[in-house]
């Protein structure tokens, strides 16, 4: 009885212990079996988005100045108006004046050209804009070189060229900044010339009107100087308008290309054959190559009966 009691107790141990590995065996098997993946269920991939990449600014570098227009010293003096009595000092900045039309490019040539017709181009500046003759231009800073020699006595060009360039520096807002500088065997300045730009103020204008009415034709014409005292403020021009009545030296479009060449910036200078067109190959040289317009005006343009 004994014998046949622990054989039965043997045959229990061994089921049993068939049946622990049989789960083991089966527990192992579920845990490496691949995720399932139903397909019913849509999956969803996520990605984490790439940020860009950050920079780090140190004392060492220079960071760029976030305004791309320097603007020189300007006048803080303000005088009182004078009274001005005849044309030239007009407070109507459309009296006298040449219309503008659109632009047909840099380096055009355009004209003959009289009251009401013109041409306007823009100079890539920001600021405000004015025009000369009907040639537009916008900037910040404008310069005007005019003859006044001898031959501006006939036909009354003196007084058409000075009364147009009022009128031009009257239309100028005051945002912006001038420099007129006459010219005959060299240039001829207002004694209270600082060599600096102005202000285009009511004052400063007014001023600068009432000193042009006191010009007199005289001389020859050189304007290389005139040249040099615009291309030698503080600050470069962003529009020049440069007007004659006759011959030029012929080295001229030289020199004014290498004003402009040195300042390494864009400089839009634009010509005027006023009344005759003696010098007119030089002008229109200089407008071609310093991104301006050429503009002939026959006599008596622009005067009012």
């Amino acid at each position: 009885m004994v014998r046949e009691r622990w054989l039965h107790l043997l045959l229990l141990g061994f089921a049993l212990s068939i049946v622990v590995h049989v789960l083991i065996l089966l527990r192992l098997w579920w845990i490496k079996l691949p995720e399932r993946v139903d397909p019913d269920v849509p999956t969803v991939e996520l990605k984490l988005q790439e940020l860009p990449p950050t920079v780090e600014v140190t004392e060492d570098v220079e960071l760029p100045d976030p305004s791309p227009l320097v603007m020189g010293p300007v006048s803080t003096e303000i005088d009182p108006l004078p009274n001005l009595s005849n044309d030239l000092a007009s407070d109507n900045p459309n009296e006298n004046s040449f219309g503008a039309i659109e632009a047909p490019g840099v380096g055009a040539i355009v004209g003959p050209g009289g009251a009401g017709s013109g041409i306007g181009i823009g100079s890539g500046k920001g600021g405000g804009g004015t025009s000369f003759f009907g040639i537009g231009g916008r900037g910040s800073r404008f310069a005007y070189i005019v003859d006044v020699s001898g031959s501006m006595e006939q036909d009354n060009r003196i007084q058409t060229a000075l009364s147009e360039l009022a009128r031009s520096i009257s239309a100028l807002p005051d945002s912006t900044q001038y420099y007129v500088v006459l010219y005959s065997n060299g240039a001829i300045l207002p004694q209270w010339d600082t060599g600096n730009w102005l202000r285009s103020t009511r004052s400063n204008i007014a001023r600068t009107r009432q000193w042009l009415q006191e010009q007199l034709p005289q001389g020859g014409t050189y304007p290389l100087q005139a040249f040099e005292r615009v291309f030698n403020l503080p600050s470069p021009p962003d529009v020049v308008f440069f007007l004659t009545d006759g011959e030029i030296p012929a080295d001229t479009p030289y020199h004014v290309k290498d004003f402009v060449d040195k300042l390494k910036r864009d400089v839009i200078v634009n010509t005027v054959g006023f009344s005759s067109e003696a010098g007119k190959d030089p002008l229109m040289q200089i407008a071609k190559e310093n991104r301006g317009v050429f503009r002939f005006v026959p006599a008596g343009a622009g005067v009012r009966p």
